[in-house]
């Protein structure tokens, strides 16, 4: 790192007028490509106009994340400024890259030129949301930069073309048919996928990360996004699909695996994933920049050499309470169902099948996702009883009257129904987070309606060995629950925003 740093200054000033006539990066005398003079560095020195090329940024900016040790043995942080004139560049040279990553690909019109993988990165660029809305921001700030910077006040020192178009579908990184390829579910049907592919489908959909049972750290923003939708869209076939999709993450992660791992082997998904560190490091740095209140000038160098990791390190402890806090708080007034939707994976035997069954009646109402449901056997073990204990809280409450034209605490929206839930099961059953109690809902994708021994006689007629998949609990009763609360939240938001802004 001490000699990339010290051959990137020794080399700076001399090189800086070679590349204004030959167009050559001047740290590495490669060609600068078209994307990066259209998004030069953004030097707040007059008359600097220093500019080098991508893959010198990357490097520039990784060497400068690894404390430097001094000739004395002690560690300080360089900072990001520029080679030329040592101003700082760390509020802007991070939009510098996404710029220049993004236009790389962009604008590119022929499609054949790029290979399958630059082609799903080009297809992800062009509709993910979050990505949209950094690169207009950074298309803003940069505008705005080179305006005031500019030679002649017409801010001509660059130019800017409008490349984004959301014409296409939305994008995964996955898989350009528009659905991750880890979320496709191998025996539930999700029906039509127009709504995934539609980039306006997502775009208003916040990932409810108290829905995902800490799997949201093996997940990626869009597939928290799809997940949360289908959790909170009140149709029990979605909901059903939805907890298959997390069994698989789950599944990957017990092996330290995550969809990202799978994923990042692919120099497409590699790119992606730089894109969006360099929007969260130039979140970040701007951050900063603004806590310390500092200029675009460069002033203060040596001062601004030494980072205080322990004032950092304090502020990121008291975020995390404060962020714990209020996701107990969001907890308290948005509880969740008692019985939340499970999926599992089971094997046939025509004896001594893992689980056992037993008929029951569902009372039409939301209240009973906040049901505790309870089977147990008398003395004699011939009879098995059920006990229902309803939950109660004012954040239950809410959600169940929640859009209800008559608020009785229950939530009625259908008639008294059958049902089938588990009487007991084996330690086959019990590693996959079956519980006694949960509602059958769905098997093998399809959504199940009878009786006990309609179920049985369905396991039994299978071949023994033969993999049949459970979805419980995907009920109408705990879709319902789930899209009021989702609702419910949603409109308190809105609510206090708007007291806030008034």
């Amino acid at each position: 790192m001490a000699e990339y740093l010290t051959n990137l200054i020794t080399n700076s000033l001399s090189a800086a007028t070679a590349a204004e006539e030959k167009e050559d990066c001047p740290l590495c005398s490669s060609p600068l490509e078209t994307y990066d003079i259209d998004h030069p560095t953004q030097c707040p020195s007059q008359h600097c106009h220093f500019n080098f090329c991508l893959t010198c940024i990357e490097s520039f900016i990784q060497s400068t994340k690894e404390d430097a040790e001094a000739s004395d043995g002690n560690t300080f942080h360089v900072p990001l400024h520029c080679p030329n004139c040592r101003s700082n560049l760390g509020p802007s040279i991070r939009d510098t890259v996404l710029l220049r990553k993004v236009d790389k690909y962009l604008k590119i019109n022929d499609d054949e030129r790029l290979s399958a993988s630059e082609l799903r990165v080009k297809h992800s660029l062009e509709n993910d949301a979050d990505i949209i809305m950094a690169v207009k921001e950074a298309r803003h700030r940069e505008k705005d930069f080179f305006r005031k910077h500019s030679d002649d006040d017409t801010g001509s020192y660059v130019t800017q073309n409008s490349i984004w178009s959301l014409e296409s579908g939305e994008g995964y990184e996955a898989d350009l048919s528009g659905v991750p390829k880890s979320f496709i579910s191998r025996h539930h049907s999700s029906g039509s996928l127009q709504e995934i592919n539609d980039p306006s489908a997502l775009a208003n959909i916040r990932p409810d990360t108290t829905l995902m049972c800490g799997l949201e750290f093996f997940m990626t923003e869009q597939e928290l996004k799809f997940v949360t939708s289908y959790l909170v869209s009140g149709d029990t076939s979605k909901l059903a699909a939805a907890t298959e999709m997390m069994h698989y993450v789950s599944a990957l992660s017990r092996q330290g695996i995550t969809p990202n791992d799978l994923r990042s082997k692919s120099k497409a998904n590699s790119m992606m994933g730089s894109i969006r560190e360099v929007i969260r490091e130039g979140n970040e740095a701007r951050r900063i920049e603004q806590e310390k209140g500092a200029s675009h000038e460069s002033t203060g160098v040596l001062a601004q050499m030494f980072v205080p990791l322990a004032k950092e390190k304090r502020k990121n402890r008291d975020q995390m309470v404060i962020e714990l806090k209020k996701q107990v708080e969001y907890m308290k007034n948005y509880p969740l169902p008692l019985r939340m939707p499970k999926y599992a994976e089971l094997i046939a035997h025509k004896t001594g099948f893992s689980l056992t069954f037993r008929d029951d009646t569902w009372d039409g109402t939301v209240l009973d996702a906040f049901c505790k449901i309870s089977v147990t056997k008398s003395l004699l073990g011939h009879i098995t009883v059920v006990t229902k204990q309803h939950g109660q809280s004012k954040g239950i409450r809410d959600i169940v009257d929640f859009g209800s034209s008559k608020p009785n605490g229950k939530g009625q929206i259908d008639t008294m129904r059958s049902r089938v839930i588990v009487a007991s099961l084996s330690a086959e059953g019990g590693k996959q987070g079956i519980m006694v109690g949960d509602v059958v809902s769905h098997v093998n994708g399809v959504q199940f309606f009878g009786t006990a021994s309609d179920l049985v006689k369905k396991i039994t007629s299978r071949s023994d060995g033969e993999l049949l998949t459970f979805a419980f609990n995907a009920d109408a009763a705990v879709a319902e629950a789930l899209r009021r609360r989702w609702l419910l939240s949603n409109e308190k938001k809105s609510q206090k925003r708007s007291s806030e802004l008034s």
